[in-house]
């Protein structure tokens, strides 16, 4: 129970820090008024719904339609999160009309796809319920590190042609890094069972949001100084 407990606790932290990031997210579109910069805040969002389905999931272990339901929440929401974090990246060099077009294509996939697992935890009898999420998890893992991998290589393209002295978001990719290492390591734990390789995972991403937190935090003190783009 204690185990169940602290896993928990873990995901209602890491949501409430996804959130801190929505708002700095926000806060820098009311600014800018850059459409692309409307993945981020939706982006951690559906990180943030994903964290606490995770942890509803852990609390709903004894009924397995719930507990799956919840995990396929999970899953899903946590790769549509970090699929729209890639597309605002990837549309940040492009037009504003084409970027608001893909994300709106994207967040509406994301949500009927999250309505439609709803429809299957609720609505099916429960002898059916879901498919177990163990089929499908290693690939939302893969799927979310090429997303994450994307996002590293695209910060790093951005901060070395804005020929920017070293400054807050130049940390980004490290941050956006740590995460992708975490996400590798829950692989590895889906695949081998290490225990090591799950504490790990829980640690390295509670550490990449906060490291987030102060990056683009501090780096919304000096924006309008600096004229640094997200």
């Amino acid at each position: 129970m204690t185990d169940v407990v602290i896993l928990v606790a873990s995901e209602v932290i890491s949501a409430g820090l996804a959130v801190g990031l929505v708002c700095i997210f926000l806060k820098a579109y009311r600014l800018t008024r850059s459409v692309y910069l409307l993945g981020l805040p939706f982006g951690f969002s559906f990180l943030a719904f994903s964290y606490l389905s995770l942890g509803a999931s852990l609390l709903h272990k004894a009924d397995s339609v719930f507990s799956e339901g919840f995990l396929w929440l999970y899953l899903v929401t946590q790769t549509f999160g970090f699929a729209l974090i890639a597309f605002s990246y990837y549309f940040s060099k492009r037009t504003e009309e084409r970027a608001k077009h893909v994300l709106e294509i994207v967040s509406l996939a994301s949500v009927t796809s999250i309505l439609l697992i709803l429809l299957g935890l609720y609505v099916a009898p429960p002898c059916l319920g879901l498919p177990s999420s163990d089929v499908a998890e290693e690939g939302f893992r893969i799927a979310n590190l090429f997303f994450l991998v994307y996002v590293v290589s695209a910060l790093v393209r951005n901060w070395q042609s804005s020929k920017q002295p070293i400054s807050p978001l130049s940390w980004a990719p490290s941050a956006f890094s740590i995460f992708a290492v975490g996400q590798y390591s829950q692989l590895i734990y889906e695949i081998d069972g290490s225990q090591s390789a799950f504490i790990f995972a829980h640690v390295l991403r509670i550490a990449s949001l906060l490291l987030l937190i102060h990056i683009y935090y501090a780096s919304g003190r000096i924006r309008n100084e600096s004229g640094e783009a997200y």
